[in-house]
């Protein structure tokens, strides 16, 4: 005889089946909707072997990847570090690259004969990103505060010499840490300032030298191919003076007059490079700080023949903080971990689309995000709108070791280094067609799980979808930092992701025709449009069409330098089988034009009723193979004929069913009922298994749980205001430094790199012992062990030791210094953010600005003008 359950045991038996139907319900449902990406992001690539601080889409199927010198797990048959990578877009393959020289804070571009450059970056490193002499153990690599590396087309091997003297031909004249960098129309670049080392911002407190910070900064700016003498003294750009501080990664934009719009602390200029001569523009209102560390969202809107190709510029998110509080090179001036990053969106339009300087040039307030949002990342897409992807709505970009981000957790502390907090994991999609206060939206779109922070990395693919990866907030790879404390901490990232668009689940236009290289002026050319996917509507798509040539541009740090988006003109014919004949204009035959789109490989989209094609790489300015050498000259055609007027067809005036969304084929209204019914006995299911399980609990006299709620962040906010201005550089009476008998003030950066305790950037260092980090243990699922496990005191190699080093003493990257305080307890009182009493901060003493220096110019720097030859 079958004995019989007690009734506990029925009821336990009962819940659990219902939770076993419910998931299999569950599943029905992710399987009836699998096929609905749009909106959400999907996990391709769980290892990109070196994490994404860089990216470049290199052609229709390879991406390539590049990290900071560090120890990425992964190593090549050679047995060095992985710093670099190629991704297949047709597998989502991932292959490790030789790179040799350490691109931390590089710049990047692509020439006008298509070859990749990435120029400057920092100085060779060890464990823990310790600054040692190059080509010693344990990573080898070499200084590239001064390299440039170049990936011709069709390749994937970096050119990538060790050398650091100026006899090498591809090196830069002078050290670039954060420089910034421009294409320009003869397919040259321009790199402009940047540190000379490492550091939260860029200036000492107090100096005595606003120009170059006593020897931190570089406001100076050269050329590659060079323009100048080698051995000549390199031109002063003095907007870099003016913006000491707020600078590193200034935003550039080349502008149809010629002349390059440059943004940074709070100033913005219009300069002309050529004669070394600028002219103000408003400052940015309310404060807000878009560059470095700052790291607001900016991209140039798309130019379009409606907007008649007017470059505006506009910037979303970033920071406002005190002088006080943005710090020196050492690290930020308190605890910015609380303070929320900006909303704003705002953007100006200096100059018209033939060059001239428009007199009233003003920033406009556009939107307000979502949320704010530093390390927000603007990404165009071929339909004419932009997404904002990764960030932060806390803190800002770079990492450093303070007593506000440590932690205690297992009995030993815990440095969580990264300076922001609570991700934004949603994208936020801006449309420039819309009426103002309707332009942002994320409507519909579903939050990543990754959190997506400093050096994290986004460019848009040929497939019309945005990679993104990336995220490293510290000085090394850590991969075992714990979850579930306060401040919030966060792992090195490998993971590859993929957002999709609002448009990614529609069927797709497959044009004939598109051109393999777009000229400055010139004949129309036909681009077809089959009539199966036109169908009855081809009316209304055809007139509904778009054809963007996009530069998707060389992705770090929150920024996208040289994306560019641009649109042309073209009108069509509806033939009888559906199918559509466009003549398309190429782009205009003005010099304005070579400056806003300059020469070099881009995408070309034919996107129809907002759903775009695949992109097709084409040649910009030139002939499909290139030019071979730059800088050239542009050729500019004929001037752009005029366009016949459209003509439709009477057989084919059905109005668009739908753009955007999923694709009626894909996702029909069975499938939607199938969704439904899943759906509500999913609801059903899990009631009844909660309700038995309940009543299972209460039999057995158990409580049910409470959720316990997470610490909340602080409301207070550490020193924003309406008294911030800008960073000024006080005057103060230190002399000397790197590159004087005395030392560095307020950071010791560019010497020894034995950074010590300092309590405020106001207090003395001296007065503090050094900071050593206890090394942790914990589980690596099979990565390299955390910096922190290995022994500092006895790494060596035959050409030096590491002696008494502790991990925080020496400059490791963009935070400067590390350091300890233990006024709020750091040797082990566990507090949260919010059990820390309010800091007492010295206020700083008001210094009048100083007259910027004369710049100096360099006489015979166009005396040798150089070149450089591609394969192509």
């Amino acid at each position: 005889m079958t004995g019989q359950l007690s009734s506990p045991s029925r009821r336990s038996s009962l819940a659990k089946r219902a939770m076993s139907l419910a998931t299999a319900a569950l599943a029905l449902t992710s399987r009836a909707s699998a096929a609905n990406l749009a909106g959400t992001y999907q996990t391709v690539n769980n290892n990109s072997l070196a994490s994404a601080m860089m990216l470049g889409v290199m052609d229709e199927d390879n991406v390539f990847i590049l990290d900071k010198a560090e120890n990425n797990t992964a190593r090549l048959n050679d047995g060095s570090h992985v710093w670099g990578s190629f991704y297949k877009l047709s597998d989502n393959s991932v292959t490790g690259a030789k790179v040799q020289t350490n691109t931390f804070c590089a710049s990047g571009a692509t020439l006008g004969n298509g070859s990749w450059l990435v120029a400057g970056g920092n100085q060779a490193v060890g464990y823990g990103g310790a600054a040692q002499a190059q080509n010693l153990n344990p990573y080898s690599d070499y200084d590239g505060t001064r390299a440039i590396r170049l990936l011709e087309p069709g390749s994937q091997t970096w050119i990538d010499s060790p050398s650091t003297t100026v006899a090498q031909v591809n090196m830069l004249q002078s050290t670039r840490w954060y420089p910034g960098i421009e294409v320009l129309e003869d397919g040259s670049v321009i790199v402009i300032g940047g540190a000379n080392s490492g550091g939260y911002i860029n200036r000492n407190t107090p100096t005595t030298d606003t120009v170059y910070q006593n020897g931190g900064a570089n406001p100076t700016y050269e050329y590659f191919p060079s323009k100048s003498n080698a051995n000549g003294n390199l031109p002063i750009c003095n907007f870099m003076s003016q913006t000491n501080g707020l600078n590193m990664y200034p935003h550039t934009y080349l502008m149809p007059s010629g002349k390059i719009f440059m943004q940074a602390n709070v100033s913005t200029v219009l300069w002309d490079h050529q004669n070394n001569v600028q002219t103000n523009l408003p400052d940015m209102p309310g404060g807000v700080v878009r560059v470095y560390p700052a790291s607001g969202a900016t991209a140039m809107l798309p130019l379009t023949p409606q907007n008649q190709y007017t470059p505006t510029i506009l910037f979303c998110g970033g920071s406002v903080m005190s002088d006080q509080m943005w710090g020196n090179y050492s690290g930020p001036g308190g605890n910015i971990l609380g303070l929320t990053a900006s909303a704003d969106c705002s953007s100006i339009s200096p100059e018209d689309n033939q060059g001239n300087q428009v007199s009233n040039a003003q920033y406009v307030q556009e939107e307000t995000l979502p949320e704010g949002r530093s390390m927000g990342q603007f990404i165009h897409l071929p339909d004419g709108t932009m997404v904002i992807v990764n960030g932060a709505n806390k803190g800002t970009a770079g990492y450093s070791n303070q007593t506000w981000n440590q932690v205690q957790y297992n009995g030993q502390n815990v440095n969580t280094e990264g300076l922001s907090q609570d991700p934004t994991y949603l994208p936020v999609l801006y449309d420039p067609s819309k009426p103002k206060g309707q332009r942002l939206t994320r409507a519909g779109f579903k939050a990543s799980t990754i959190a997506r922070l400093y050096h994290s990395s986004a460019v848009l693919l040929p497939d019309g979808s945005v990679m993104i990866a990336g995220s490293n907030p510290h000085q090394d790879v850590s991969l075992d930092m714990p979850i579930g404390i306060t401040p919030q901490a966060f792992n090195t990232t490998y993971e590859i992701e993929k957002w999709y668009p609002p448009y990614w689940d529609e069927p797709r236009p497959y044009p004939q025709g598109v051109p393999d290289s777009v000229l400055y002026g010139g004949n129309p050319f036909n681009i077809t449009v089959n009539g199966t996917f036109m169908g009855d509507s081809a009316n209304a798509k055809a007139a509904n069409t778009k054809f963007a040539i996009i530069r998707p541009g060389f992705s770090t740090h929150a920024m996208n330098m040289g994306q560019r988006a641009v649109y042309l003109d073209y009108t069509y014919t509806v033939n009888d089988d559906a199918s559509v004949t466009y003549m398309v204009n190429p782009l205009p035959n003005t010099r304005a034009m070579n400056r806003l789109l300059v020469p070099g490989p881009a995408f070309f989209y034919v996107t129809v009723a907002g759903v775009p094609s695949y992109g097709k790489m084409v040649m910009v300015g030139t002939t499909p193979t290139g030019t071979g050498n730059v800088p050239f000259t542009a050729a500019l055609g004929s001037a752009l004929v005029s366009l016949p007027a459209a003509v439709n067809s009477t057989k084919f005036t059905a109005n668009i069913s739908r753009t955007g969304g999923s694709s009626s084929s894909d996702f029909g209204l069975g499938k939607i009922i199938g969704i439904a019914v899943a759906g509500a006995a999913v609801l059903a299911l899990i009631a009844l298994g909660c309700c038995l399980w309940r009543r299972k609990g209460r039999n057995n006299n158990e409580k049910v749980a409470s959720r316990q709620s997470a610490a909340p962040w602080t409301s207070r906010d550490l020193g924003s205001g309406p008294e911030y201005k800008r960073v000024d550089t006080p005057v103060g009476s230190v002399s000397g430094g790197r590159f004087g008998a005395a030392r560095m003030d307020s950071s010791n950066t560019f010497e020894s790199y034995r950074m010590h305790d300092q309590a405020s950037t106001m207090e003395s260092k001296e007065g503090h012992g050094g900071y050593y980090d206890q090394p942790r243990s914990g589980s690596r699922g099979g990565y390299a062990a955390s910096p922190l496990a290995y022994d500092q005191h006895t790494r060596g190699s035959s050409q030096g030791q590491y002696s008494q080093q502790g991990w925080g003493e020496y400059h490791a990257g963009d935070a400067g210094a590390y350091y300890e305080d233990n006024r709020y307890g750091g040797g082990g009182g566990g507090h949260s953010y919010d059990d820390y009493p309010p800091q007492q901060y010295h206020q700083q003493q008001q210094y009048q600005s100083q007259t910027p220096q004369q710049p100096y110019y360099d006489n015979s720097r166009h005396q040798q003008q150089g070149s450089y030859s591609s394969r192509r």
